[in-house]
């Protein structure tokens, strides 16, 4: 079974508080602590652009590093990752030695897919502060990407320790729970975030993946249901709800959810494998055929040559 469950990481927020130290002229102190204050108002309502613009404008007046890793976050959270990683780069400037700003760093280096440079920027941060929460998150999510998965969870569960109510930390130990195989543990887990995040589409995934598993089959489909309600675009639950109807010889019904599933996501080819598969189980061997093809044209050919081996899909 292919897992589909998102793996999310979270983004350290280190906020100024204050100004920094008076060293400017008098009649700047103002203006400073104005521009900073409505930079993290605005970044915290979630306005990121305009908080952009005041960072921007508290920057002109007096550059420090709290500025410039606010300036990083904000640009992290809208998705700007390499002009984050500039901005937390410039902080450490200041203060290489802040855990803060390493594991800021290390976050941003692992949504730009440098894996490894991510590992030594969360071990950098994590040598200055061995129970920093946010750099434990990190590297475990490192850990979990190149599936040392036990690795992964024995990270996750010192950042619960030493955030036990994080959220997100909540919810990445669910999920190196389910990819270890403890799968009571990742269903306890994922049920605890949800009581936190009731709306979370993807916990409601991850819990119908785990309780499909356990073949807690009526539960898994009231996850996936309410899952496809919160985000009813998202084609890795019709994926996964597809494989429940599957799995209890419910056939016609996989076939629609795989429909939904490659509308919505077109390039998992694993859709087109499973798809295949139930019509051939349909007795409809042409329908079968053309998605295996399709799966192959994508990369996926071990069950369309398997199908060549006795004689089927040989056209």
């Amino acid at each position: 079974m292919i897992r589909n469950t998102l793996y999310t990481i979270l983004i350290s927020f280190v906020l100024l508080t204050g100004c920094a130290k008076k060293n400017t002229a008098t009649q700047e102190v103002p203006e400073l602590k104005e521009a900073t204050t409505k930079a993290i108002t605005l970044q915290k309502e979630g306005s990121l652009q305009e908080s952009l613009v005041w960072y921007a404008q508290a920057l002109k007046i007096k550059e420090t590093p709290q500025l410039r890793n606010g300036a990083g976050t904000a640009l992290l959270s809208s998705g700007a990752t390499e002009a984050a990683l500039k901005e937390f780069d410039r902080a450490l400037t200041f203060t290489p030695s802040s855990p803060d700003l390493l594991a800021n760093r290390g976050t941003a280096l692992y949504l730009l897919k440098e894996y490894d440079d991510a590992h030594s920027s969360f071990d950098k941060a994590l040598s200055y502060n061995p129970s920093h929460a946010e750099a434990l998150n990190g590297k475990a999510l490192v850990q979990l990407y190149q599936k040392n998965y036990e690795s992964a969870l024995v990270l996750f569960l010192q950042a619960r320790k030493a955030a036990p109510k994080n959220a997100y930390i909540i919810y990445n130990t669910a999920i190196a729970f389910e990819a270890t195989g403890l799968l009571e543990d990742a269903e306890k887990i994922f049920t605890q975030y949800i009581k936190m995040a009731p709306k979370d589409a993807k916990a409601f995934n991850g819990r119908g993946v785990t309780r499909l598993k356990l073949e807690k089959y009526a539960a898994s489909a009231q996850d996936f249901n309410k899952a496809i309600a919160l985000d009813p675009t998202a084609g890795k639950f019709y994926y996964n709800r597809g494989l429940l109807w599957q799995k209890q010889l419910k056939y016609p019904d996989a076939v629609k959810d795989y429909t939904r599933a490659i509308a919505y996501t077109p390039d998992n080819s694993a859709s087109y494998v499973n798809r295949g598969d139930t019509y051939f189980l349909l007795d409809e061997k042409e329908k079968g055929c053309r998605d295996l093809k399709k799966a192959c044209d994508m990369g996926l050919c071990e069950k369309l040559e398997a199908y060549k081996n006795i004689n089927t899909c040989t056209d």
